[in-house]
């Protein structure tokens, strides 16, 4: 027992269960907001059905490398090399949307739930790829009695996942605001059914919604015919708050207090903000992906 419960054994279990556990949670926070990851390949140029596919690819080979390490499956034969592989790959891509886009952008490693500039992540890849190389060295297990079975149902499973559970979801659907027009004086003094316009739906009182209009503030200042639009669900009384932290006043907006019909339209999570073509939603976006040059090209 001594010689298999040593420092290197229990090193290398540890180390291993945490770079599983880092795919792992890779692949959830994409898998949890998967819009922003579909537009990576979408702005590639790639075609939506495809980057739709792509994208929960990628995220089912994340869950699957996480199972294969916590699972101690096929280490040193599939597993290993494939992460290296796999690390070094990305790393070549970040190394590009460094170089052609700068690092201030977020590179979606981890979804919306942690954004993450290139260079970090480029930090982070390498040492990955040297823990790997490491855990080649000191952890290497033997093949034990249902590793086949479980490598292949797990395997199946995992990539199966983000098929099952997410369906494609950059489905070009009805923008349903007309609600917004029943009162004349209140309506917005644009009839956002037609043309195009950026529809953001926020509330006064959440925090990530006030990040988003602090975005489109200097979206605006920028470039004032960018079409943006913010619906704010709350009572008047409460905006002063809001503006004042956000500097977006000058930003077209209404304020709409019917929480009930808000939630209808908007749905029950903001800020949720939609490319909007002649009363279509085209494309679904958060506000960390927004810039200057993204409207600009689509407008």
């Amino acid at each position: 027992m001594a010689r298999i419960f040593n420092a290197k054994s229990i090193i290398g279990f540890l180390l291993l269960l945490l770079m599983g556990g880092v795919f792992i949670f890779s692949a959830v926070t994409k898998f949890v907001s998967i819009e922003p990851f579909e537009w990576t390949f979408m702005d590639m140029g790639l075609p939506n059905s495809f980057s739709f596919f792509l994208a929960r690819f990628f995220i089912g080979f994340e869950f699957l490398l996480g199972l294969f390490m916590v699972g101690h499956l096929y280490l040193k034969k599939i597993t290993y090399p494939v992460t290296n592989l796999f690390l070094v790959a990305m790393t070549i891509y970040l190394v590009i949307i460094l170089a052609t886009k700068g690092n201030e952008v977020d590179c979606g490693c981890f979804g919306d739930m942690l954004p993450m500039s290139p260079l970090v992540s480029i930090i982070k890849n390498i040492v990955l790829i040297a823990v790997t190389i490491l855990l080649s060295k000191i952890h290497t297990v033997k093949p034990y009695r249902f590793q086949p079975i479980i490598a292949t149902l797990g395997g199946v499973a995992m990539m199966a996942i983000p098929f099952i559970f997410v369906p494609y979801s950059q489905k070009p659907s009805p923008l349903k605001i007309d609600a917004l027009y029943h009162d004349s004086e209140k309506a917005p003094k644009i009839d956002l059914r037609k043309g195009k316009h950026l529809v953001a739906f926020m509330s006064l009182g959440c925090p990530h919604c006030r990040h988003a209009a602090v975005v489109f503030e200097k979206i605006y200042t920028a470039d004032s015919t960018i079409p943006i639009f913010m619906i704010l669900d709350g009572q008047p009384e409460n905006a002063k708050d809001f503006f004042d932290e956000t500097k977006s006043e000058k930003v077209p907006h209404i304020i709409y207090s019917n929480h009930d019909a808000f939630i209808k339209m908007a749905g029950h999570y903001v800020p949720q903000i939609f490319w909007v073509k002649d009363g279509i939603k085209e494309r679904k976006l958060t506000y960390v992906q927004l810039n200057t040059e993204l409207l600009k090209n689509w407008k």
